[in-house]
Formats: structure tokens, C-alpha cells, sequence
């Protein structure tokens, strides 16, 4: 089966069909619906870990071969990944409570970090052992949230994903800006990783940890600062004025301005009562990992499948509606009323997930060019 050949043929969609399911699910229940005694944890814990989940495994299993030269999973270690992963999404809306739902809903990312950790200890790959301590960390906040305290496991794991995507996105965007300018004859490209840049992870991950540990504080607000002057300066640097003819590439500078957008509002949640956590939460999540994961999951899809990496109306479309959705949702919560707006940002951003897969699923299906 042809899935089975490449983990992004299989997670990708998948990421982006469940994404378009769950999210209109979550604003049936929010009107009332009674399918969930707690719905706003299923909707919180389902798009980090379950979509999120989805996404990374996809990612990471896709890119470790050419990381570390190693062999890429079998089909059938895919498929029993696979299953474990829908199996867990199954359990955690059928039965949340039932201990061995959570334990099956918990087990995924363990697999997930213990199988990218082999891979990447055996191949001594040292840079990219931050990425298994990201992993495990996730794994370890996924406990928290479904045994713990879901509230403090949730902006936990949106901290981890901040430091992950400032870490990941850092390193592609500027390097494929940089690669597809060279083709074009050059010019003025993106610098290579310097200060600037060990400057931005830094504080990524200083104002990360200080939210997880003391939460909106005046220490995490003052970080908050610092992080998105950081991260804004990063991303100046990167020259998507001269690539905004691209799509596919103009998107990536556009998810990664959600980070300092992201920490800008986290700032304001700290130091003042101008921004809320909602807004924080949203602008990580709907807006930086939403856009990000879907540009990267595009990208690859179409790079290993051999077809050229060149974006179509599609793809405008998909990342407007996504991009749209996501601010929506942020201002919302700055209105009287905001029924309207949320409902339709969730609408938006739902429809971009839906055309993601209908831009996928062809792709993951075909053989390679």
C-alpha cells in the first residue's frame, strides 16, 4: 500500500483531515452540544498533542533518514505507529476518563521520541539531540495534562512547541529563502546562523521556561520582551520581500512571524491586562503551528515525491484561509460578542485544513515522479 512507503504520505493527511474534523467538532460542543463532560479539554489536549503529534511524527520520520543516513521505518512499524496514533484519538473522545484510554492516548509520543532517539543516538547526530529532549519533554507534559493539571500541561507544551518551531522554522526558512534566491541568480540572501540567531533561541527558550515555571509573571513579560525583539530581528534578516512571489516560501516567513507575535502577546499578558491568555494561546497554536506545520507538511510532500516545490492558487488560498482564521480567532477576544468572530475564524481555519488534504491526499497517493 502506497501510504506505507513514506510516513509523510501517511501523517500528513491525516494531520490535516483530523484538524478539519476536530476543530468544527469543538464549536458544535462549544454551542452546547453534550458529546463531551469536558469538552474544552478535549479540544485543547486534541489539537496539541493529537494534530501536533501527527505532524511531528510525520516530519521527523520523514527527515531523519536524511539526517542521519539511516534506514526510514518499514511499512508495517508505519502502520502500527499509525493505528497507536488513531487509536488514541479514538479512545481519548470515547471514553476520556477510562484510564486505559488515557494510557493508550499517552503512548504515542513516548514511541515517537524512543524511535527518534535511536536513530539519532546511533548515528552520533549530535545537533539534533535537542529535538529528542523537546520530544521527551512533550511526552512528560501529555502526562501532566491528562493526569495532572491540564491548564499548566497546556501552555507547558505551546512553550515547547514555541522553542521547537523558533528551532526547526530558524533553520529551514532562512536556508531554503537562501537556496531558491542562489537559483535565481542571487543577490542579497540570508545571512548564515550567527549571533543574531543564537541570540533568538536563547531567549526562546528562557522566556519558554520562565512561562512554564512561574506562568504570567513580571519575569516571563520581561523575557516575553526580549524574545520577540529576538525573534522579530531573526526574521528581518531573512529577505521575504524578495521571495513573496512564492508562495510556498513566502508562508514560512509568515508562520515564523507568528512566534514574536506570539511572545508580543504573551508580554502583554504578563506586564499588563491589554492581552489575554486565550489570545497567547491561540496565536501559538492556531497561528504558528497551525501555518507552520502545514507549510512544512506541503513542502515535503511535495520534495519526496519528486514534484517541483512550486506553490498553486491552492496553496494562496489554503494559507490565506489559515492565516485569516488564526488572527480571527486572536481579536476575538477583544469584542463584546465574540460568537461571531469565533465562529467564523474556527470556519476559516477549518477550510484551510480541508483544502490542505485536498491538495495531499492526491500527492500522498501517486507514486514518485
Amino acid at each position: 500500500m502506497i501510504l506505507l512507503t513514506g510516513a509523510y504520505r501517511l501523517f500528513f493527511p491525516a494531520a490535516g483531515l483530523f484538524a478539519a474534523v476536530a476543530l468544527p467538532l469543538w464549536l458544535v460542543m462549544y454551542m452546547g452540544a453534550d458529546l463531551l463532560d469536558d469538552p474544552l479539554s478535549w479540544h485543547m489536549h486534541e489539537m496539541l498533542f493529537g494534530y501536533l503529534g501527527a505532524a511531528l511524527a510525520g516530519f521527523l520520520f520523514t527527515a531523519i533518514p536524511n539526517w542521519t543516513g539511516r534506514p526510514a521505518l518499514a511499512p508495517v512499524q508505519l502502520a502500527v505507529l499509525f493505528a497507536l496514533w488513531l487509536a488514541g484519538r479514538l479512545a481519548i473522545f470515547t471514553a476520556p476518563e477510562a484510564l486505559a484510554a488515557q494510557v493508550i492516548t499517552a503512548a504515542f509520543l513516548p514511541v515517537v521520541t524512543v524511535l527518534v532517539a535511536r536513530d539519532i543516538i546511533a548515528a552520533q547526530n549530535k545537533r539534533n539531540l535537542v529535538v529528542v529532549g523537546l520530544l521527551a519533554a512533550m511526552s512528560l507534559t501529555q502526562a501532566v495534562f491528562l493526569w495532572l493539571d491540564p491548564q499548566w500541561a497546556m501552555d507547558a507544551a505551546l512553550a515547547l512547541a514555541l522553542v521547537l518551531m523558533a528551532l526547526i522554522g530558524g533553520r529551514v526558512t532562512p536556508a531554503f529563502t537562501r537556496n531558491w534566491l542562489n537559483r535565481r541568480g542571487g543577490g542579497k540572501v540570508p545571512p548564515p546562523f550567527g549571533k543574531v540567531d543564537r541570540a533568538g533561541l536563547t531567549a526562546t527558550g528562557l522566556v519558554a521556561a520562565s512561562w512554564a515555571a512561574t506562568g504570567l509573571s513580571v519575569v516571563t513579560g520581561v523575557l516575553a520582551v526580549v524574545a520577540t525583539l529576538a525573534l522579530a530581528a531573526r526574521l528581518t534578516r531573512w529577505q521575504a520581500s524578495r521571495v513573496a512571489r512564492e508562495p510556498l516560501l513566502l508562508a514560512q516567513h509568515a508562520a515564523y512571524a507568528w512566534l514574536p507575535v506570539g511572545t508580543a502577546l504573551l508580554a502583554l499578558a504578563s506586564l499588563t491586562d491589554w492581552a489575554s491568555l486565550s489570545q497567547v494561546r491561540h496565536a501559538l497554536g492556531a497561528g504558528a503551528i497551525g501555518t507552520m506545520t502545514v507549510i512544512v507538511m506541503l513542502r515535503a510532500l511535495l520534495g519526496h515525491s519528486g514534484r517541483p516545490i512550486e506553490g498553486r492558487w491552492i496553496d494562496w488560498l489554503l494559507l490565506i484561509l489559515l492565516h485569516l482564521g488564526a488572527a480571527l480567532r486572536v481579536i476575538s477576544s477583544g469584542f463584546g460578542d465574540p460568537i461571531p468572530l469565533l465562529h467564523s475564524a474556527g470556519s476559516l481555519w477549518a477550510l484551510g485544513m480541508v483544502l490542505f488534504v485536498i491538495r495531499a491526499l492526491p500527492i500522498a497517493l501517486a507514486p514518485r515522479r
